[in-house]
């Protein structure tokens, strides 16, 4: 679970910058997980955007697969991103999308003795959870 709620405190304050290489991003996250986030990122910062607000998480552990090379553990939640939004960095007028609770899906790999990420990430449209 640290290894998700990091990842997701690695998005948010990376949102806010914008910036695709933030370094807690490769801390909490790598592969699919990691790709997922700098594409999203690299788009809002190619956009003239910034993020702001939070997210409410409520994670659940869904499977864990500890005999699996590497042991994994698949996580649930339904993210709240009701208080988040997009503007324009120049304070030009933007029209964002509003957020909502999504459905989420992660797996979490255990990379090496200790160290834990998110390998894969799956985030839903707004009212799916």
């Amino acid at each position: 679970m640290d290894a998700y709620r990091g990842m997701w405190k690695a998005y948010v304050e990376a949102i806010r910058i914008p910036d695709p290489n933030y370094p807690d991003l490769a801390r909490y996250s790598q592969g699919d997980a990691l790709d997922v986030w700098v594409k999203g990122l690299t788009s809002v910062k190619d956009q003239g955007l910034v993020g702001q607000g939070d997210v409410t998480l409520s994670p659940a552990v869904k499977s864990a697969n500890p005999n699996t090379t590497p042991p994994t553990v698949e996580i649930r939640d339904c993210v709240d991103s009701s208080k988040t939004h997009l503007k324009k960095q120049d304070g030009s007028p933007y029209q964002d999308t509003p957020g909502g609770k999504r459905s989420t899906t992660a797996t979490v790999a255990r990379i090496s003795e200790g160290v834990w990420k998110v390998t894969k990430i799956a985030i839903y449209g707004v009212g799916t959870c």
